[in-house]
């Protein structure tokens, strides 16, 4: 009869333990593989692709007193062109921002802007200004800071006058994730919320994003308006705004390379 070894049991016990502990993690880290592999198809990078926005545009300013206000319409265009590393090892998305002359259907150069992608975040540095647009993998209710590589306290031009755009910017957050027809078919969709309507009597912000997989950004808006004439308190802001904007994007058209 063969005798009882404990310590071979013992070994044999710590060993399937830790295989099993093994498989799980194994498990574990290619279902978070999968989750961020099905966000990043929410925006979709290849060199070459192309995204057709329709912009509609609508700025306040005061001009002596003189409220003006300038109706701003056209379709953009913003194609990736080429990529590179930064020292960092990080990957770089150059892109192409256009405006279609509504005369001669030709294309007119506005900027040129990059994305940064890594792992966990998407970094849209436009104008010098370093947003984070995404964060994966992409779940209900994930937040962050959208401001956190800015002064959120810098000044920015909008039509000649001086505004704090992101100043107590709240973490952005996603609001929903669903599924809805756009372009012609069924297609999962984000909905991202950076700043939810929000107003005291003299200052209104109000900002949103809309992803769909597969296609990339397709909505935006974003509203900002400012105002000392705190008489005006009860007025709808189009009438009391002294600075501010209405901007809608909404794509009309992806191409893929």
């Amino acid at each position: 009869m063969k005798k009882f070894n404990p310590l071979f049991f013992f070994t044999l016990v710590v060993i399937t333990l830790v295989s099993c502990e093994s498989q799980k993690d194994d498990l574990a880290d290619a279902r978070f593989r999968e989750k961020l592999n099905e966000a990043y198809r929410y925006y979709p990078l290849h060199v070459g692709s192309s995204w057709t926005y329709s912009i509609d545009s609508i700025y306040y300013s005061d001009n002596l007193g003189k409220i003006e206000i300038d109706t701003v319409r056209g379709t953009y265009r913003e194609t990736l062109t080429d990529t590179f590393r930064t020292e960092g090892g990080a990957l770089v998305y150059r892109c192409i921002k256009e405006k279609q002359d509504p005369v001669t259907s030709g294309w007119n150069t506005l900027r040129v802007y990059s994305l940064t992608f890594s792992e966990r975040q998407l970094v849209r540095t436009e104008e010098n200004t370093p947003l984070i647009d995404l964060v994966f993998p992409l779940e209900q209710r994930s937040s962050w800071d959208p401001c956190a590589y800015i002064d959120a306290n810098a000044n920015y031009l909008v039509r000649g006058k001086v505004i704090q755009l992101f100043k107590d910017w709240p973490s952005a957050y996603i609001d929903r994730i669903y599924n809805e027809e756009y372009l012609g078919a069924q297609r999962d969709m984000v909905e991202i919320v950076d700043v939810r309507p929000d107003e005291n009597i003299i200052l209104y912000q109000s900002s949103r994003r809309k992803y769909a997989k597969d296609l990339g950004l397709v909505y935006k808006e974003q509203v900002f308006f400012t105002t000392q004439r705190t008489e005006l308190a009860g007025e709808p802001w189009e009438e009391k705004a002294e600075i501010g904007f209405k901007a809608y994007q909404t794509l009309i058209d992806y191409k893929k390379e």
